[in-house]
């Protein structure tokens, strides 16, 4: 059985992505899903390999840097919004999560800068075969191996011309999740690739394993990516009928070599079981 598709758990999910802006106790979680607060640690361990706590703490970091980059209040409001009511404890777990400050992520370059509602279409479910690609592997927070690794890559490919006709596509594959705690989120690796291109860039060669995907249309700035992926593994799975195989890693299709803050309509594509 699937804990995803647990009723309770998606219950407990749901709840919390609900309220996340609200303190909450694992009383008022276990109550919302029917359940025992010793049930509700058996789920989240068995589901996601984390206490609810856990769970809770690290969504509430990113709705924290969020707000930090995108509301002018202070470090103290932005504590006490995600639920710490001690300005040192909030301090303290926000630089474990992300390796710097609360005060510095405000000066920190290539970060989300906006908070925005994700628009998502329901994804098509297809089958893929498996993807030839050239890459430049960054390693680092997100937001800073994602540029840094579209930066590199396009320095690659200014060495030589694309032909008029080529009709490859730029692929960007976060190959971690930061939040499950098997990987420091300092130490997640982003790779920028790009397919058919018949030169050899002498760059690595990196292959997207074919299968059962679901494929998501996604409008906004690939800057708020993180959103999406949020939504996607978050809350989609545990009212979808699908399961999504979390040992292969999702990836988002451009047509251009992405620009962080333009608007695009881009392609994610999420393997499932």
């Amino acid at each position: 059985m699937s804990y995803m598709k647990n009723s309770n758990f998606g219950q407990a999910v749901s709840f919390i992505y609900d309220n996340l802006d609200e303190i909450i106790s694992l009383d008022d979680v276990a109550k919302a899903a029917g359940v025992s607060v010793a049930t509700l640690k058996r789920l989240f361990d068995d589901a996601v390999g984390q206490s609810p706590g856990q769970f809770i703490r690290g969504l509430r970091m990113e709705l924290a840097f969020r707000t930090l980059r995108t509301r002018n209040i202070s470090v103290l409001e932005v504590a006490l919004s995600v639920g710490y009511e001690d300005q040192s404890a909030f301090a303290r777990q926000f630089k474990k999560a992300f390796g710097f400050t609360p005060k510095a992520s405000r000066q920190v370059n290539n970060i989300i800068s906006e908070l925005e509602c994700v628009s998502l279409e329901e994804p098509e479910i297809l089958d893929l075969e498996t993807i030839e690609l050239q890459g430049v592997t960054k390693q680092g927070l997100y937001f800073e191996s994602a540029p840094a690794a579209w930066e590199a890559l396009a320095t690659e490919i200014s060495a030589v011309e694309l032909e008029d006709d080529f009709t490859g596509l730029f692929i960007g594959i976060g190959h971690d999740d930061p939040h499950n705690g098997e990987v420091a989120p300092e130490a997640v690796r982003f790779s920028a690739c790009v397919s058919h291109v018949n030169d050899d860039l002498e760059i690595a060669r990196i292959n997207i394993i074919g299968g059962c995907y679901a494929r998501f249309q996604y409008k906004g700035k690939p800057n708020n990516l993180g959103l999406a992926y949020h939504y996607i593994y978050g809350k989609w799975e545990t009212v979808s009928e699908y399961d999504i195989d979390h040992s292969k890693p999702a990836f988002t299709c451009f047509e251009n070599i992405p620009t962080g803050m333009d608007e695009e309509r881009i392609k994610i594509y999420v393997p499932l079981k």
